[in-house]
């Protein structure tokens, strides 16, 4: 159904791309304090990460091999608790092509600092929906609902809302107790506020404006016909955004998408007539204030 309409989205607007949905997966593995583990041991994880992102069915439609999204996972251990048991840094990383110009824009770009689990050498990586495995598979599996949910939000307003669910439903999985991240307590980065922030209502027309950002924005801007057009939906987005930062001021997501932004935003705007860039400076200081100097560019005429 999502595809039909995605389609007809396409259809409506000109666009013929093949959608990046499903998810293509590269993992890194950094071992810099590695002490009394056995090195093939992450070379056997890496590849059954792969293998387990890559190879399962995420979702109910069918999709190419190029209309994948590109997912970079990187896993730092910093601590071996015991042999098969380990504390890491996991970064990840999601991007989807913008139409017809050879860009990848950033989905999502995050670092979970509090991520515990255990593995031993050609472990089979199992994980089923509604129940707990593992904290590995279990996270993992968060992270690519919330890139599958984030993509799905790009394409149609607030269509990524069944994976986010899903997402939400690993979280209420776990077991209490069982590892950091979890829980309204483990911090404000942790995996229960990026969800929450996701699923508040909110937050609902950042959501929103991230299909404006995206396929009425960044997806018309290759095409000079369409590039005025596409700008002002970018510009519209943003407004729409910074109206939620101000309802739901210093949440995770606006840390996220500032982080992940800021590049993007600067080269998009930085052509763009004087009032255009003025009221962009506006939003973006508001969202991303610590960075307020790299924005100084958009005052000058």
């Amino acid at each position: 159904m999502m595809r039909k309409l995605l389609l007809s989205l396409a259809l409506v607007f000109g666009l013929t791309q093949a959608w990046s949905q499903e998810i293509r997966s590269s993992v890194t593995i950094n071992t810099p304090k590695l002490q009394t583990a056995d090195p093939k041991v992450f070379k056997s994880l890496k590849t059954a990460l792969e293998e387990f992102v890559n190879n399962r069915k995420w979702t109910d439609q069918e999709y190419e091999p190029e209309e994948r999204i590109e997912m970079n996972i990187i896993l730092t251990v910093d601590e071996e608790i015991s042999q098969t048991s380990f504390k890491a840094q996991l970064t990840v990383q999601a991007s989807r092509p913008v139409y017809k110009s050879g860009y990848n824009s950033v989905l999502f770009q995050y670092l979970d600092k509090d991520f515990y689990f255990n593995y031993g050498e050609f472990e089979v990586l199992d994980f089923t929906e509604g129940s707990f495995t593992s904290n590995l598979t279990s996270t993992i599996a968060f992270y690519a609902y919330i890139v599958l949910g984030m993509d799905h939000d790009s394409f149609e307003e607030l269509g990524g809302e069944k994976y986010l669910n899903k997402a939400q439903d690993i979280l209420n999985a776990v077991p209490r107790g069982t590892a950091k991240g979890w829980t309204v307590n483990d911090g404000n980065q942790s995996r229960y506020w990026l969800i929450e922030n996701l699923l508040n209502v909110r937050v609902k027309p950042m959501r929103r404006a991230m299909y404006k950002y995206y396929l009425l924005g960044l997806d018309r801007l290759s095409q000079e016909d369409s590039r005025a057009e596409g700008i002002k939906a970018m510009e519209e987005a943003l407004v729409s955004i910074k109206a939620v930062n101000a309802a739901y001021p210093s949440m995770l997501l606006m840390q996220i998408f500032t982080n992940s932004k800021r590049e993007e935003i600067l080269n998009v705007f930085e052509v763009a007539d004087f009032r255009t860039k003025r009221k962009i400076y506006d939003c973006m200081v508001k969202l991303d204030g610590t960075h307020a100097s790299d924005y100084q560019v958009l005052t000058q005429p």
